[in-house]
This record gives C-alpha cells, structure tokens and sequence, in this order.
C-alpha cells in the first residue's frame, strides 16, 4: 500500500489535482468487502499526507461499462488488461464530474 499511496501523492502534486478521487470497490448489494477496506485504509494515509480532499467514489459495473466501451470500439490487445483499468477508472472519475456538476446546478 505505502508504493500505491506514494504514486497517488506523486501524481496528484505533479497535476495540481483537486480533490483525489478514489474507486471504492464495494459489492454489487453495496456492502463492503476486505477491498473497501483496505481503499479506506489508503485514503486514511493519504488524507494525513496531502493537504487535499480525499473523495471516495463507488466503483460497482465501471469495469463492466469499460468492457462495455472497448467492445464497442473494437479494443482489445496485450495490454487490454491496463486499458480496461484505464478506462474504468476514467469511468469512475466521469461518474463523480457528473455527480459534482449536478450538485452545482442544484445550489444554483
């Protein structure tokens, strides 16, 4: 966890990012599992590290909707298992933006 913890700091110094979006990978009935746990546990170190707010984001069908994007597109290579990461993870992050810009235009 410490190597993770420390690319996350690494990447959201270098971009600036703000907050940190987290996938939390919980079970399909919305429980958590050991993997909830442990990404709680990550956001916990990164919370004591970076001066940032920390956004845990549920990440339940994102691989599926990547899957979904690459089948559509034709995706598939050596590497499908990165690009399919890639793409969940844009998913996750599409997911929150949208979320965030809803709340907005509803305090306005």
């Amino acid at each position: 966890m410490p190597k993770v913890a420390e690319k996350i700091v690494y990447a959201a110094r270098e971009y600036e990012a703000q907050p940190v979006v987290i996938g939390l990978p919980l079970k399909m009935d919305g429980s958590e599992g050991p993997r909830a746990e442990k990404t709680r546990k990550l956001a916990g170190i990164l919370h004591n590290i970076l001066p940032l707010p920390i956004e845990l984001w549920d990440e339940r069908s994102s691989t599926v909707s990547a899957a979904n994007i690459l089948s559509n597109n034709g995706t598939c290579d050596a590497k499908h298992n990165e690009v399919l990461d890639a793409v969940a993870a844009t998913a996750i992050l599409e997911s929150y933006m949208a979320f965030r810009a809803n709340q907005q235009k509803k305090q306005n």
